[in-house]
């Protein structure tokens, strides 16, 4: 459970209700979604990122079930895909009541990050954490069959509203600074 925890829709909807305290193997005590990402070099921007989104219950609560996005369907050999996962991954560690400790190790999420951004955002240098947000949201965004036109994805439902309309992207897919090179 602690390398793979799941979550059960009822469990979810009362993530937001209770305040319970977790306690680690360590002895410390932590609240589940409020718990440390280790900073491996210098990747406290993107930490800092994956932190407040894994806060939003609406993007919290569709990564938290594995189910809502597991037979989305991707081209061969999309790598973007791998995005989705390891967000997932890091969602379900983040909001994990039995973890072993009060901190969690993004590694995998980062190593997903350098390879679909093709090392434009990188664990060994200091990066934007605007740039990285906007990159993010419209990779998962497209990862999850979305498009750059005003239509309803599979992600429309979770940040449209209550009539389900799609968001438009915030930006281009690769951030201006770093397109074209």
């Amino acid at each position: 459970y602690v390398l793979k925890p799941t979550f059960t829709a009822q469990h979810i909807a009362h993530l937001d209700k209770q305040a319970k305290l977790s306690r680690a193997y360590d002895g410390t005590t932590y609240l589940p979604g409020i718990v440390g990402l280790n900073n491996i070099k210098a990747n406290d921007y993107a930490n800092a990122v994956l932190q407040a989104l894994s806060n939003v219950p609406p993007l919290r609560n569709y990564f938290l079930e594995e189910e809502n996005y597991r037979r989305i369907q991707r081209p061969p050999g999309d790598i973007m895909f791998l995005l989705v996962q390891r967000f997932g991954e890091l969602m379900r560690k983040l909001w994990n009541p039995r973890n072993f400790k009060a901190h969690v190790s993004p590694h995998e999420m980062l190593q997903a990050v350098v390879l679909c951004s093709k090392k434009n955002f990188q664990i060994t240098k200091q990066g934007d954490g605007v740039e990285f947000l906007s990159w993010f949201l419209n990779a998962l965004h497209a990862a999850l069959g979305g498009t750059k036109r005003k239509k309803k994805s599979e992600w429309g439902e979770v940040l449209g509203g209550p009539s389900g309309a799609a968001v438009p992207p915030l930006s281009p897919p690769c951030p201006p600074s770093h397109r074209h090179r």
